[in-house]
């Protein structure tokens, strides 16, 4: 868990490692709503936006951030279109995800939705491998629950039956696309 003092504003830079962002509802239940890798920033939206951020992040596996208080980064971005630039593409690729996931919701159903959220993590943290179109990425059944909104029997439900059309493959927590195009059908 990223803990940071609350009352301080800065942006994080994931340096290590992957971090997923979430929200809780007041029963707890968890929507991811992204998952960084090195490179890629949060706290954006608190610093540019105001208030205090309600996205919470959590590591994935060992990861390493780098935090950037509000003085040295207004010090920083003062004479710095680019990092300027970085971080509003970094929101706009955000609420892009909010967008396509919010769509999803209305407009697929479950497996829709599984179909989809496998595609898109394939494109995003994926590579090609002999055995297949490789996710980089530890999934459990419940990280992808919390990923599409639905509960984790309906996506081991789902996981199982593309296992048994020979569309996927799961080793380790790690999901192998072995036909890609059928996955595509899906959605």
């Amino acid at each position: 868990m990223v803990e940071v003092d609350a009352d301080e504003t800065y942006i994080a830079i994931v340096t290590r490692g992957r971090v997923k962002q979430s929200v809780f509802g007041a029963n707890g239940r968890e929507k991811i709503l992204y998952i960084l890798q090195p490179g890629e920033i949060f706290g954006e939206f608190a610093y540019l936006g105001g208030g205090k951020d309600l996205i919470i992040g959590q590591a994935m596996e060992y990861s390493e951030v780098s935090v950037i208080f509000e003085d040295k980064l207004n010090r920083i971005l003062s004479n710095n279109l680019e990092a300027y630039k970085y971080i509003a593409h970094s929101m706009c690729r955000k609420f892009r995800i909010l967008m396509m996931q919010m769509s999803d919701l209305i407009f697929k159903d479950s497996m829709g939705r599984l179909c989809d959220i496998l595609l898109r993590l394939y494109h995003q943290q994926g590579r090609v491998t002999e055995n297949g179109h490789l996710i980089d990425l530890p999934l459990t059944h419940e990280n992808l629950a919390h990923l599409i909104g639905c509960d984790r029997v309906t996506v081991t439900r789902g996981l199982n039956r593309l296992r048994k059309e020979g569309i996927i493959d799961v080793d380790r927590k790690k999901i192998i696309i072995k036909e890609l195009d059928r996955l595509e059908d899906y959605v």
